[in-house]
């Protein structure tokens, strides 16, 4: 018998392998959301089934070769994310935006403090902070769809994720360039570093608006049907997002920008959510699928390193109550629920969108394992917790409950 033959054809397939993770994601999400569990839950399983944790099949190698699919699915959590922010409800909310601009702030603060008090240096603890300032949004956006969420503090939550994101995209900025200005492999000055990652960021929002303005003219000019505009929006989605793959600039406050002005400058109806929650679904599934595939149990088994990293979430939700308790908008239990609601963080990959699979070198030992166990629990625990959040607010609708 041919040698080839003689291995399962699964595993020649990296495409077959990826594939057969997915269906498996499926199928145990939509079997555990049958008994009331986040649908999310059947990714984490399946990446810890068949990733480092497991079997080892699919890996940071494997997940590579789909790094433009995978781009894909971020470029349509992120659009979501900017579509859902409302610029004038922000605007004239007084003492409500202004509170979830200082949970922002306090959140990122809060993590820096705790990360030093275990011993970072204060550098990395910064540099680590300022990624921390965000909210991810593809573990909120999965809640939300599931338990058919909506209400005052869904609506604020999901405005804190796109705030959260684009402050701590400026933060990074600046906190990247002192970082690779002042390290062992520094090659320029903070002065260079800081105009190179603002030109980055000047080059995505422009992408955005030159995107943006594709969609809309050709949607006019050939005078596209509403049923039909989901399809140019995509086209328009992909031309950005490889825009910014190939000059390495800023994907996401690009896609963030997309959604912003798709949602402020569109004044036609649209029917885009009902035709892009299915692939929204998928994406969602898709990228846990692949944060929990590249978490390893194991380095959790270090006593230190797991209460650290306990210590910084439940830092960053304290913080984020704090911030609250100005704003009269809401009630004290939906207080509670919003601070649970944003527990989950975003990895440096996450933010950079173009380069989702390669960690940040630039730490030590010590705080790549801190973040890295970071990591690990927001894949473990903050699916549980934003889910927590929403029936704690009392505004869940799935199956008719509440």
């Amino acid at each position: 018998m041919n040698d080839e033959l003689s291995t399962p054809l699964l595993l020649l397939s990296p495409l077959a392998l990826l594939g057969a993770g997915l269906m498996l994601a499926l199928v145990l999400g939509f079997t555990l959301q049958r008994f009331q569990v986040p649908k999310l839950y059947g990714a984490v399983i399946a990446g810890l089934l068949l990733g480092a944790s497991g079997a080892g099949l699919i890996d940071r190698p494997l997940l590579t070769q789909f790094q433009e699919l995978l781009n894909g699915a971020a470029a349509l959590v992120l659009f979501d994310v900017g579509r859902k922010m409302d610029l004038a409800w922000l605007l004239r909310s007084g003492r409500q935006g202004k509170s979830l601009l200082l949970a922002t702030l306090t959140r990122g603060a809060a993590a820096t403090l705790v990360l030093a008090a275990f011993g970072l240096p204060w550098g990395a603890a910064i540099f680590i902070g300022s990624i921390l300032i965000a909210v991810n949004p593809v573990i909120l956006a999965s809640m939300v769809a599931d338990e058919n969420a909506s209400g005052t503090s869904t609506f604020a939550t999901a405005n804190m994720v796109g705030i959260s994101n684009l402050v701590a995209l400026l933060a990074l900025g600046v906190t990247l360039a002192w970082t690779r200005s002042h390290g062992a492999d520094a090659a320029g000055t903070f002065g260079a570093e800081l105009i190179r990652q603002g030109g980055k960021l000047l080059l995505g929002a422009l992408f955005a608006v030159f995107s943006y303005g594709a969609y809309a003219l050709a949607t006019r000019l050939c005078k596209i049907p509403a049923t039909m505009r989901p399809g140019v929006l995509l086209a328009a989605l992909l031309i950005d997002l490889g825009l910014c793959s190939v000059t390495a600039s800023s994907a996401l406050l690009s896609l963030l920008l997309m959604g912003v002005l798709l949602r402020n400058a569109e004044k036609r109806d649209n029917v885009f959510q009902a035709q892009l929650a299915t692939a929204q679904d998928i994406g969602y599934m898709l990228l846990f699928l692949m944060s929990a595939a590249v978490v390893d149990i194991h380095e959790l088994m270090q006593g230190w390193v797991v209460l650290s990293a306990l210590a910084v979430f439940a830092a960053r939700i304290l913080a984020t109550r704090l911030a609250l308790w100005p704003a009269t908008a809401w009630s004290e239990r939906k207080k509670h629920a919003m601070a649970l609601s944003m527990c989950s963080l975003v990895s440096f990959g996450g933010l950079v969108v173009d380069n989702t699979l390669n960690a940040y070198t630039g730490l030590d030992q010590h705080s790549t394992m801190l973040m890295s166990a970071l990591l690990s629990l927001n894949v473990l625990l903050a699916p549980g917790l934003t889910w927590l959040g929403l029936r704690l607010a009392g505004e869940t609708y799935r199956g008719g409950s509440q």
